[in-house]
């Protein structure tokens, strides 16, 4: 499999094409200094690959590559990444190959089935970096447009007008993603997006003294602004009288049912007493729920009417301040007697 770079010495190697259509140009002959130290770089890696210490024999290869650059050296490395397991790496080297080898190279075809054996377990990462210098991905100079990666993230990045552009791309097995540096446009000035300003108020002309005193009066027409330090107006409450009196008379009206209820209880217990069974038990202690309650509804009742009365109906503005006794509601309860008064 390995191949002899006898040749290196005396042959030349193709260059990558900058476009399709355009041949490959001829690069000059190695100096005899690199030719020998690419000799005995391939021959390292000789040694290295038939004691199965791939990874040292894929590093070689690439070392006379760059000595005397061949497409013999790039397939052996390739191969031997390929074999350290380092698939990432070998298709890299394959893709380069294939971009560089001669159309009738030998190993051509092995390199194409061996690129498409591994390529759907690593992604490809195309960039796109016109007028971009020293382009990397993971600080691995990038040759070419595409680079194949394992699975996993990757920062792309290179140099575009004299600023650093960086780009992170999560790829996973079997992905194609496209990573553009390009530099950002420039921005538009501020003053270009800022709204224009207001125009500014015109200052009234001041009014002419007035020589009437019937202009001073109150009530001649505009309205005068309240003197400095006067009190507000008290603001008004939400309710009227109205309101109180349907509280106080459903009030009233739950405490009459309770009362009722609280006799019909006291004649269930007599019952019970006379007679003291099961369902005589089970219906006073109905009874007496039902009392409960409505006493609880009542008592309810009878505070929220009062609340509201003191604190949340307008009764008119009185000449002097409220006191605590103009405003009381009084509820008494009595052997069939129910009371109920207030003052307001």
């Amino acid at each position: 499999m390995l191949l002899a770079v006898a040749c290196l010495g005396v042959a030349t190697s193709p260059a990558r094409a900058e476009a399709p259509s355009k041949p490959a140009p001829v690069e000059a002959p190695p100096r005899p200094d690199d030719a020998r130290a690419a000799a005995r770089a391939f021959e390292e890696g000789e040694r290295a690959f038939r004691a199965g210490d791939f990874a040292r024999a894929a590093a070689a290869f690439e070392a006379a590559y760059r000595a005397a650059p061949h497409a013999s050296p790039l397939w052996n490395a390739a191969r031997s990444w390929h074999r350290a397991g380092e698939i990432g790496r070998a298709a890299n080297l394959y893709a380069r190959y294939l971009r560089e080898a001669p159309p009738d190279a030998p190993d051509r075809d092995a390199a194409t089935a061996a690129l498409g054996r591994i390529a759907p377990r690593l992604g490809r990462i195309d960039v796109y970096a016109p007028g971009a210098r020293d382009v990397r991905v993971d600080e691995v100079p990038v040759e070419g447009a595409s680079v194949h990666v394992n699975p996993g993230s990757h920062v792309v990045a290179g140099e575009v007008d004299g600023q650093v552009l960086r780009r992170t791309e999560v790829i996973g097995a079997g992905e194609v993603r496209s990573v553009a540096l390009v530099a950002p446009a420039p921005r538009e000035p501020a003053t270009a997006l800022q709204d224009p300003p207001a125009p500014r108020p015109q200052a009234a002309a001041p009014a002419a003294p007035s020589t009437t005193p019937a202009a001073a009066a109150p009530g001649a027409g505009a309205p005068s602004a309240a003197a400095p330090g006067a009190a507000p107006p008290p603001a008004r409450r939400p309710l009227s009288p109205a309101a109180v009196i349907v509280g106080a008379a459903v009030t009233a009206l739950g405490a009459g049912l309770t009362v009722a209820s609280g006799l019909d209880t006291i004649a269930a217990r007599d019952a019970f007493d006379a007679a003291p069974t099961e369902e005589n038990l089970a219906a006073g202690r109905g009874k007496q729920r039902r009392t409960n309650v409505l006493l609880g509804a009542s008592i309810g009742l009878g505070a929220l009417t009062g609340a509201a009365a003191i604190w949340l109906v307008e009764w008119g503005t009185p000449a002097a301040p409220p006191s605590a006794a103009r405003h009381a509601l009084a509820l008494s309860l009595g052997p069939a007697r129910l009371t109920l008064g207030g003052v307001f």
